[in-house]
């Protein structure tokens, strides 16, 4: 049975990180190529609208992409699903009048530059989400990689056709981003047409409402809580140092995103692993060997992305954007407890108990906008990025402890190796500007990682 789940994690693994790896690769290609062409506050402007939107999707979706994919595959009839995404469908639609609404009267209290682009990607990217979390629990992983692929690839030709061709500016990355989605929605449902078909005014249930809210509310308020932790230092930089900052911000995030696809991607094929076998015998072991692991890949790629940026930063960013090789690892850190809070949220949602989700999102919510606001006025970009990492140290901690009564996670090995990497790490780069130290670092850890995956491999292989 161990081994059998071992391969099993491993090959979703495989399957998503191939999906996540190609298309976010092709996305994450956008920024370092237009930061040649784009001027920070540009760049910041509309990294601050997108923020906006991902903001305000848990609001305009109720967080309904959670239960899409959590319910529907807890039960395979078909009548069940028809019930839940017609249900589900028919309540975003409801939500999307909504916002036409209050989007209508904007306007007449505010002056917010590309408001329609803003408006219609709040529709696209909702629906998108939903659909997505469908395509996962309906299709197979290969269609949810697929969608996935399309959709990225479409993203960066068609923003790259907008702007050099017809001279858009950033309207060009937000038209992209729409068109991508809608076109990649319908190339993957055209032949199939299962989720389109199970939609159906007749298959609306009210009591199919209660049980998406019991599940979705308590997300959406977290989640809301989480937008506010990851939205708010970026809000705060760009009031208290200039957009430009959050130009410099933005392209380090986007160097930083490995570290998320890495996040993402296990997250994704472990929470499939992670609800079939929770209530197996021996489940807290497995459950503590792969956080522990996890963990170990996590800090090993902080060290190789950031001396991989400093070494090469001629290479991959303009020269008004050198600053972000400059806050990159304290930016790297921050992403390991995002990563491993995530971890620990999948343990909720193994159990269904959701609601426990908020007391750590909230708290550490009203923790971080001060903690942010203060470090970013004495210490500019590294100081809110050292308030957003203690942030997450704090999410991830609250619910290390709150969850041992679920699932205990046990430190190891890896994990306090993780600890001298990181720490080894930070003193390196924060204490040395040497280049060849700086290349040294980087083949020591990119042999190192190769190694501890052909461990992996062997560890799924004879466990």
């Amino acid at each position: 049975m161990k081994i059998e789940r071992n391969r099993q994690l491993a090959k979703d693994i495989a399957i998503y990180g191939i999906g996540n790896i190609g298309n976010k690769f092709l996305v994450f290609l956008l920024y370092p190529v237009l930061s040649f062409f784009l001027e920070r506050n540009e760049l910041g402007y509309y990294d601050i609208s997108l923020e906006a939107v991902l903001f305000l999707l848990p609001v305009v979706t109720l967080q309904m992409r959670e239960s899409t994919f959590r319910l529907l595959i807890d039960n395979n009839d078909a009548s069940y699903r028809k019930h839940i995404l017609s249900t589900t469908f028919f309540i975003e639609g409801i939500l999307f009048a909504l916002v036409l609404v209050a989007a209508s009267l904007l306007p007449f209290f505010f002056s917010i530059r590309y408001l329609p682009l803003i408006v219609l990607s709040i529709y696209v990217y909702s629906l998108y989400e939903i659909y997505l979390q469908a395509v996962r629990a309906v299709y197979t992983s290969t269609q949810y990689m697929l969608i996935s692929f399309i959709s990225s690839f479409l993203t960066v030709a068609s923003t790259f056709l907008i702007y050099f061709v017809f001279r858009k500016g950033i309207e060009a990355l937000f038209i992209g981003n729409i068109i991508a989605r809608l076109s990649a929605m319908i190339i993957i449902e055209l032949p199939r047409r299962q989720i389109v078909s199970s939609l159906s005014v007749r298959f609306f249930k009210r009591a199919f409402v209660s049980e998406i809210f019991r599940y979705t509310i308590p997300m959406m308020w977290s989640a809301l809580a989480f937008g506010i932790i990851t939205s708010s230092g970026k809000y705060i930089a760009t009031y208290f140092l200039s957009a430009d900052a959050n130009g410099i911000l933005a392209l380090a995030q986007k160097y930083m995103s490995p570290i998320m696809i890495l996040g993402l991607t296990f997250n994704q094929a472990w929470q499939v692993t992670a609800v079939k076998i929770y209530r197996e015998p021996r489940s807290e072991q497995f459950f503590s060997e792969v956080f522990n692991k996890f963990t170990f890949v996590v800090c090993l790629l902080v060290v190789g992305i950031s001396f991989g940026l400093r070494s090469f930063k001629s290479i991959l960013l303009g020269e008004n954007f050198y600053q972000s090789a400059d806050i990159i690892y304290v930016y790297c850190f921050s992403a390991v407890f995002f990563c491993l809070s995530f971890f620990m949220e999948i343990i909720y949602q193994c159990t269904k108990q959701t609601n426990k989700i908020l007391y750590s999102s909230v708290t550490c919510a009203i923790l971080s906008v001060p903690l942010s606001i203060v470090l970013t006025k004495n210490f500019g970009l590294t100081g809110m990025i050292a308030g957003l990492s203690f942030s997450y140290f704090y999410l991830f901690a609250f619910r290390y402890f709150q969850t041992k009564k679920i699932m205990p996670i046990r430190f190891k090995l890896d994990f306090f190796l993780s600890i001298v990497v990181l720490v080894a790490g930070g003193i390196i780069f924060y204490s040395s500007h040497n280049k060849i130290v700086d290349y040294a670092v980087l083949t020591i850890t990119t042999l190192l990682m190769l190694y501890y995956f052909y461990a992996l491999s062997k560890f799924v292989r004879k466990r």
